[in-house]
């Protein structure tokens, strides 16, 4: 090995990967290589589309760097001061004339026509005036000639004047019914019409009443009152008004709301009230609905719709109330109206019609409509009644019990091989079943055995429910037998009556 003393000199430049340092690791004494090209720096220029800082590298570690100075020093100034290079703009060096001016567009110069000195004439621009007047407005006297007018006094404005060909300063004159307050940089007008001296014609323009009521003596609050959503209110107490639910309102506590015609001041034989025809060609005409008024939160009644004709006096009859339904056009294939009953279940949701009046007279009543006393048929000729018959039911010939809707067909029918014990269904299922909705509502079927041979009977019980049915009366129905020493029919005729709202009584009636 060559002692260090005599190692051979390498020079920087000749450095290249090959050239390495030794090291060794103090902990474990293992021996490592250092390339020599490590240590020599490098530069690079990171930013985007920018000049570098530095010119080149020379001698693997002297990094030649850019001089920085101003190309126009007039305009720019580049000085060192505590190790910062500093760059001043100079103002006064900047020549306007060679910026690109053509959207800001300043400098362009003003073009006077000629070289103005002294006071500018209006011709260049100017006034042609030496000294304003403090208050003072321009005016133009005559052509090219500007004059000035002062407004000194409150209320002050240049009026049009015809005399002197140009406005001239004037105030605003009151006419009748009107007040005008002069201030500081403030006109008032205010109206101060207390009563009319001639009719009021608006023209193609509305009133607005601001809050305020059409008043009998313009002081009290009642009257016409028009709410700022629109709707109407006629209100003769003053009551305070909020929002309202319709277009038109009629308060107060005066029982009669509206009266039609006026007694001998006004009044003829019949009048009518009615929605307006729709003047759109195949459009429906309007359904008109009056209502009474809903019961408020709690357990409140709602209110009754009452039409009452008027009363007779002396030997006089009371007024007829009289319904008609709509007509159709003559000679056309449309019916004319029907006059209908209804009566509205919880909350509106279920509305059922009870009866029904239709244009060839026929009257209908309509499944739970209630006739509370004796229903009378009485004409000329024998009267009479026709109900609805469906089909039968048939129930097995087996142990299935006689179900609702079985018993609410009104004939049930079975045809027994053999004796045959059947259960009614449960008093809760028949109640609801057949509608038998208040204490004392009673219902009627029959129960037909179509067997033949005289010894196979149906035995109706209440085994399906013995603690809410009672049964009264044979529940043996037997078989048909027309032998003369033995004739049974092979019918049970029996009625359901409800007892409570769980319980029913079941009679054999024929």
């Amino acid at each position: 090995m060559a002692e260090i003393k005599s190692l051979a000199t390498l020079a920087k430049t000749a450095a290249n990967a090959n050239d390495v340092l030794l090291v060794t690791n103090t902990s474990t004494g293992a021996a490592k290589k250092y390339a020599l090209a490590n240590l020599f720096p490098g530069v690079s220029t990171v930013g985007a589309s920018s000049q570098p800082l530095f010119v080149n590298v020379t001698n693997k570690n002297q990094i030649n760097f850019k001089g920085i100075k101003s190309a126009t020093s007039s305009m720019l100034s580049a000085v060192t001061a505590s190790n910062n290079i500093e760059l001043s703009v100079l103002p006064a060096g900047i020549d306007l004339s060679l910026c690109d001016n053509s959207n800001s567009q300043f400098g362009t110069g003003v073009n006077f026509n000629t070289v103005i000195t002294g006071i500018n004439p209006a011709v260049s621009g100017g006034t042609g005036l030496g000294a304003v007047t403090k208050g003072a407005v321009l005016v133009g006297q005559s052509e090219n000639t500007w004059t000035t007018n002062v407004m000194s006094a409150n209320g002050q404005l240049l009026v049009g004047n015809a005399t002197l060909g140009y406005p001239s300063v004037a105030t605003l004159t009151a006419g009748s019914n009107i007040s005008i307050t002069n201030a500081a940089g403030a006109i008032t007008i205010a109206a101060s019409l207390g009563a009319l001296t001639a009719h009021l014609d608006t023209g193609s323009y509305n009133i607005d009443l601001n809050t305020n009521y059409i008043s009998p003596n313009g002081t009290d609050d009642k009257g016409i009152y028009v709410h700022s959503s629109g709707k109407v209110f006629i209100n003769p107490s003053g009551t305070t008004l909020t929002t309202g639910d319709s277009q038109l309102h009629l308060m107060g506590s005066d029982s009669n709301a509206i009266s039609i015609g006026n007694g001998a001041n006004s009044y003829q034989s019949s009048y009518t009230v009615k929605c307006d025809d729709n003047a759109s060609s195949g459009a429906n005409g309007a359904e008109l609905i009056l209502k009474g008024g809903s019961g408020t939160a709690g357990n409140s009644t709602g209110g009754a719709f009452t039409i009452k004709p008027g009363d007779g006096t002396g030997t006089g009859t009371g007024g007829d109330l009289k319904l008609y339904s709509g007509a159709v056009a003559s000679g056309t294939s449309g019916a004319g109206g029907t006059i209908k009953f209804y009566a509205t279940d919880t909350d509106g949701a279920d509305t059922i019609e009870s009866a029904r009046v239709k244009n060839d007279g026929q009257f209908f009543i309509y499944e739970s409509a209630t006739i509370a006393k004796t229903l009378r048929l009485t004409a000329s000729s024998t009267p009479t009644m026709i109900r609805y018959q469906g089909a039968q039911a048939t129930t097995d010939d087996g142990t299935t019990a006689v179900s609702a809707a079985n018993i609410l067909t009104g004939i049930v029918q079975c045809t027994p091989t053999a004796d045959r014990s059947k259960s009614f269904d449960t008093a809760s299922n028949i109640i609801s079943g057949v509608s038998l909705i208040a204490n004392g509502d009673s219902f009627d079927f029959s129960l037909i055995n179509l067997a033949t041979d005289g010894t196979s009977f149906i035995t109706l019980t209440n085994s399906g429910d013995s603690g809410n049915i009672t049964l009264i009366g044979n529940m043996i129905v037997s078989a048909q037998d027309v032998a003369e020493d033995a004739f049974t029919s092979g019918v049970g005729r029996f009625r359901i009556r409800r007892t409570s709202s769980s319980a029913v009584t079941i009679y054999r009636i024929a």
